[in-house]
């Protein structure tokens, strides 16, 4: 296992706010995943938090960061990679593209996209359930991720839900005021598309903050009290 907690190593490369990342990840995102020996496809990965608890958690799993680091992305994301790099070594990789252009052959075990699925269509997200040509286009940019998965894999999509009593409302949330809820969608519209994809659904999890701990993860991690705060949830499939 590699030295420190991992709170203290993302603090030591420069992550602010690290407090409770180790928790959430362990409780929330990687609950009840199997790490060991596997191969992690980490789609719009950023700096890599989530590949880097991967591979803190259990140094014989291989982790590949892909993102092309367009919109929403800057060189700080990229220093805070090179920092965790010389923390765990060669055990993350970081790919800049997308995921059409890593080697055709190249398949995985896990593959995690991590308040990431709404970033693959953001101007027609907000119409995939009204409109069936969106439906179908989105589908379309979702697939070649999907087939990156094995036979077996499993598939873990966490993101918000657009079901929240402040966005029902049409105010700012006050606990998360930078979410723009047209850009998401419920879990259930996610567990439709990736049915489709022969991907069953083994659970829906949500999440309370990091910060938190396991009073959150006891009192708030629930779909009622979520709706009220962020409505964060964590869907784990596996593909058939």
């Amino acid at each position: 296992m590699f030295k420190n907690n991992f709170d203290k190593n993302l603090k030591i490369c420069s992550i602010k706010r690290s407090f409770g990342y180790g928790f959430y990840f362990r409780n929330y995102i990687f609950e009840g995943v199997n790490l060991k020996t596997k191969s992690l496809l980490d789609l719009g990965g950023g700096n890599g938090i989530a590949s880097f608890f991967a591979a803190h958690s259990d140094n014989s799993c291989r982790c590949t960061i892909v993102d092309p680091f367009e919109d929403g992305s800057n060189t700080l994301m990229i220093t805070q990679y090179e920092k965790l790099s010389k923390v765990y070594g060669n055990a993350v990789k970081l790919h800049k593209g997308y995921v059409e252009s890593l080697p055709i052959d190249e398949k995985f075990d896990i593959i995690l996209m991590h308040n990431s699925i709404n970033h693959i269509g953001e101007e027609i997200i907000a119409d995939i359930v009204s409109s069936q040509k969106y439906w179908k286009e989105f589908s379309a940019r979702l697939e070649p991720i999907i087939m990156r998965a094995k036979k077996g894999a499993t598939i873990i999509v966490a993101d918000c839900s657009n079901k929240n009593f402040w966005n029902d409302l049409g105010i700012k949330n006050p606990l998360a005021p930078t979410i723009e809820w047209n850009l998401h969608q419920p879990p259930r519209v996610w567990q439709k598309m990736l049915e489709n994809f022969r991907c069953k659904h083994l659970r829906t999890n949500w999440t309370s903050r990091r910060e938190f701990l396991f009073l959150g993860k006891f009192l708030l991690a629930n779909k009622f009290l979520s709706y009220f705060t962020d409505s964060h949830f964590v869907s784990t499939y596996i593909k058939k």
